[in-house]
Order: C-alpha cells, then structure tokens, then sequence
C-alpha cells in the first residue's frame, strides 16, 4: 500500500528526504563560479590546439611546396619537347604581379585570388617577401589550377635569381625573358632562391608560416643531341731539370689546337676552344698565340689573345720559341634557336700557326734549357725540335684539308653542328688537320734528322634523319716520314709514306735503320703510326657514332740529357756518362676525333 501523497518528500521520521530549492540554487551558483573560473583556460586550450594544428598544417604545405618545386627539371628549352620546367610554373616572364593588400590593421591580408607575376626590385611587397626582384605565384583552392590540398590556406611563393657570391645576392632577370620564347628563356643564373609563405584563407592575427630554401641547376644525364670536334697539329713535350735528380720541370707545346663541342641536354651549350699554339711547364709558366676558350651561351664572339712571337721560360729560345698565329672563319658560338653548333660543313672554323718568330726564322722551337748537359756520345745541340717553312693553308674540301701549298706551319679546322633531325638534319662534327714539316734532332755531329709532315688528317660523324641512322664514320691521313744522315742532307737514308687505308708501309724498327755506322736506335727509342688494326678507334651504334686517331706519328726518343746528382755533380760510371731518364723528348704529329650523337 503507498504512502499518502502528503507524506511525499518527507521520511516517516520527519526528516527532510531531498533537495530543498535554496539548496539546489547554491549548489547551481557554485558550479557556475566553477565554468567562469576554469572558462579562459579551456578556451585557451581549444585555441592553443587550433593553432598547433593550423600552423602544423602551414609548415606541412610550405614543405611540400618546396618538394613540388625540386621534383620539377631546373630548365629545358622549349624545343627540346613538351616539357615543363621549374621557370615554366614559377619564373614564367615579366609580366608585372598585382599589387597585393599585406595587413589590415593588425590582421594580415592573404591574396584573394590564384595569381602569378613579376615583382620588379623597386615593386611594393609584403614584409614576409624578400627584397630585390623576384615572381611571385598565390596558389589557393579556386584558379586556373585549385588545390583541394590548401583548404583553409593560400600559399605565395617568391622566387628569384641568385649570384654565386657567398651569400648569394638576388639577380635581375635577363631583358625579355620568356620561358616560352627560345633564346629568350635562358636564366640568369644557375640557382634561385625561393621563399614560400602559407596564409589562412581569411584576414588573421596569426603570423604567417614561411620557409627559404635554395635551388640550383642540376644537369640531366640524358643527352639528347651532341657533336664534338677535338684536332692537334702538334705536341712535343720535354722534362727540364728540376730541384732533384728525381723530379723535373715538364714543359710542353700543343700547336694548332682545336675543341669544339656542341650539346643539348637541358638546355643548349657550346664549349669550345682553340690555340695557334699554347705553352705550359710545370713551375706554372703559360703563354702562347692566338689562344682563347669560351662557352655560350650567350651567343657571343670568342676574344683571343695575342696573335704575335714569344718565349716560354727565358728570352732565347732555348725552352720554346714561336711564331705568330691566325684565325679563320666565324668563332661565334651558335644556339639562338636552340640547337647549338659552332661552324658549319660550308664555314668551318680554323686555327693555324703562321709567321716565323725571333728564333733565326723558325716558327717553333722546342729545346732543354740553356745548357742542358746533352749525352757528349749522341752529339745533340738545340733545338730539338724545330719548324721552318710554311707548307699549307686554311683550305678545306669538304672535311679533308686542301693539299694546296700556303703560308702556314700548323692548321686545325672542323665544326660541331646540330639541325632539326625531323626535316633530315641531325648531328654533325668534323675535325680536320694537317701541318708543314716538322724536325726532331738536329742534323749535326754525324746525328740524324728524323722529319714528319702530316698531309692530311681528319674525321666526320653524322648522326642523320627522324631514325637517328650513325653513318659510318669518315676518317683517314697521310704523313710522310723520313730520316736523314750525316751522309747527304737530301737524300733520306729512309722514305715512308704512311696512310690510314693501309698498313704495309708501317715504320721499321730504328734498330734496322743504319744512321752513318751507329742504328736510329741510338737517339730513337720507339716511334710507330696509326694503322687500321692499330690506334685508330671507331664506334657505331643506335644513334651514336664515333671515330678517334689519337697519334697519327709518334716518337719517342732515348734520354738526351746526362743526369746530374743531388749535389748538381755530372754522373759518371765506369768513365761513361750516365743518361737522365727524365730526359727523353716525346713528339706526336697529327690527332684528331669526332663524335656525334642523338638521342631527341
């Protein structure tokens, strides 16, 4: 049975069996001074936590930006394909930016819209972008190219050209700059540096996330097109005393030397250069005539230096000695429309020693110092190499030098050229060389005269056609080699002419050639010329095509000096001189190679 209704709330004892109204309005006043108390510091705790993952985000973004920006190629010019580069997204041209709104009041401003511009060096900018000239691109979630990743963000991303001083300095770009333009769309420099900056879609208080990295060129390993062209008329090389018995002085002399070499990889380049005739020793001295090395672009005309007479190591001609020197054709590096190329098969290129210098009338002279200590048995005087007459010209027939007699001691002539293999071009090199007679060992004191003139010598690659067939290499030469004695300056006591189409006119051995009563072997060591079989290297493969005569003719000869102790002393066993073997002349008339190849 229940309990009267008057008796609810109320224990049978009388006791109060609940909460009386007064109770209930203290109880809820307490709590409410509970929630006012610990409010702010919940409230800060939502904030804190926002902002933590907010600004995680920010960072997150910046980062990725900047990896987006890696992962794109540095620079590829826009013939080279349907490619997009890093300048392409971020560095487009010179289009002035908008004008942007950084703050207002204390909040700051984020670009309302995707947008992308140059921002000249004296351009307004916000206080988190970095001075001098860059371009700038805002990236958000609506534009030309939305982000469903930047919800809630907008990323501005600055980037500029940097020098490669230490720090860096920003660069202006190149006047009419377009990465849609060949020509036009070279870069300033080979790194940038690049500042991304991630705002809240929103006018906010917080301070932006921003990051700075640098980014520099870093070459593709694929080749698409290449054509190179390397010659030399001429090198001797020689060891001069040095501050022990055991180290020397080298000294050597390269005449009419020709490199050429036209590439594309990611971008066009030509690096090239050419001397009459350069001299160099191993204590640091280096002269020479008609010298200079360049690499385009730009596209500009290479500077040489002086074309006149000098010495190498003293002023007597007793080290190397040399004439003048000249140029021929058009030495401006070609890669305006973006295939680059140095000289054509109708204009080569060419470099030559011409005039005879101080030295008695000869146009190179190539000896060991003032008194040199020559072995009294060999009856060796200076100089040991030497070259007189001028013999040939800057003519070329086709990729072969003209046999026509001239004016010049040494010549090197060729190109390296690239065309649109799509309309049946492709890559073509060619070097070519040749020189008037060179000779090694003075006819004096019942000694030899060993003289080579190097007729021809020259090689072509082609690479041709949409296919990219590689032709067979083009190569060939011709040197006439012989030796006096001290019986007749006229008549040699042996005559070969030597081709690279065969290989039985090849050089016997100097002991088997009879100089008066002693062998050649008393002053030659070796000597030996390229063959078919021999010194000559070719390769033909898918799109590539090479050729490589290292050393037409090459002599070696035995030592020609007496050596000398620690003291300085001459050393003597057994009452007979005892040879420096430092002291050996080496010569090499004639190299030459091409290769072409591509790959587009």
């Amino acid at each position: 049975m229940s309990r009267p209704a008057e008796w609810r709330g109320s224990a049978p004892d009388g006791s109060d069996g609940g909460f009386t109204l007064v109770e209930v309005i203290v109880a809820i006043g307490i709590v409410m001074t509970l929630l006012v108390a610990v409010l702010p510091q919940l409230i800060g705790g939502i904030k804190a936590t926002d902002l933590a993952r907010s600004s995680s985000q920010a960072k997150g973004l910046a980062t990725s930006e900047l990896e987006r920006m890696r992962n794109l190629p540095f620079q590829v010019e826009p013939n080279a394909g349907n490619f997009v580069d890093l300048f392409d997204r971020y560095f487009h041209d010179l289009t002035p930016a908008v004008a942007p709104q950084c703050t207002a009041g204390d909040q700051h401003v984020p670009p309302g819209l995707a947008s992308t511009g140059y921002v000249d060096a004296d351009a307004g900018r916000c206080d988190w972008e970095p001075d001098g000239a860059f371009y700038r691109v805002v990236r958000t979630t609506t534009g030309p190219h939305p982000d469903p990743d930047l919800e809630g963000f907008v990323v501005v991303t600055a980037t500029q050209f940097l020098d490669a001083q230490t720090p860096p300095g920003w660069k202006e770009p190149r006047p009419g700059y377009d990465t849609e333009t060949t020509g036009s769309d070279v870069p300033a420099s080979s790194q940038v540096g690049v500042t991304v900056t991630v705002l809240r879609d929103r006018p906010s208080d917080r301070s932006p996330v921003t990051t700075y990295t640098q980014i520099a060129r870093s070459y593709q390993t694929r080749t698409q097109v290449r054509a190179t062209a390397d010659a030399t008329a001429l090198e001797v090389g020689v060891k001069l005393p040095g501050p022990t018995d055991t180290d020397g002085n080298a000294v050597s002399a390269t005449g009419a030397l020709l490199h050429l070499d036209a590439s594309l990889v990611a971008s066009s380049r030509v690096d090239l250069a050419g001397a009459g005739l350069t001299a160099s020793a191993g204590t640091g001295e280096n002269a020479g005539t008609t010298r200079a090395t360049g690499t385009a672009p730009p596209d500009t005309a290479l500077t040489w230096s002086s074309s006149t007479s000098n010495d190498l190591i003293g002023t007597d001609c007793v080290v190397v000695c040399w004439g003048g020197g000249e140029t021929s054709g058009t030495w401006t590096p070609a890669t305006a429309d973006g295939l680059p190329g140095i000289g054509t098969p109708t204009a080569p290129v060419g470099v030559a020693l011409k005039t005879p210098s101080a030295g008695a009338g000869f146009a190179l002279r190539v000896g060991m110092g003032d008194s040199p200590d020559y072995l009294p048995g060999l009856g060796v005087t200076n100089p040991l190499v030497r070259m007189r007459d001028g013999d040939v010209t800057s003519g070329m027939t086709g990729c072969q030098p003209s046999l026509d007699n001239g004016s010049l001691r040494l010549h090197s002539a060729g190109w390296a050229h690239t065309t649109d293999h799509r309309t049946g071009g492709g890559a073509d090199a060619c070097a070519a060389t040749h020189s008037a007679e060179v000779s090694v060992l003075p006819l004096a004191n019942g000694g030899p005269r060993v003289t080579v003139q190097l007729r021809s010598a020259y090689a072509r690659c082609q690479v041709t056609g949409p296919g990219h067939v590689a032709n067979p290499p083009s190569y060939g030469f011709t040197a006439d080699v012989k030796v006096y004695g001290p019986a007749s300056t006229t008549t040699p006591v042996l005559s070969r002419t030597l081709t690279s189409s065969t290989s039985s006119d090849t050089l016997p051995d100097p002991a088997t050639v009879m100089v008066g009563d002693r062998p050649l072997s008393t002053w030659i060591d070796s000597w030996s010329a390229a063959s078919p079989g021999a010194g000559i290297t070719t390769v033909v493969g898918d799109g590539v095509v090479r050729v490589d005569i290292p050393s037409v003719v090459s002599i070696l000869t035995q030592p020609l000096r007496q050596r000398r102790d620690a003291t300085g002393t001459l050393v003597v066993q057994d009452d007979a001189p005892v040879p420096d073997p430092q002291s050996a002349l080496s010569v090499t008339v004639g190299s030459v190679s091409c290769s072409a190849e591509d790959h587009r």
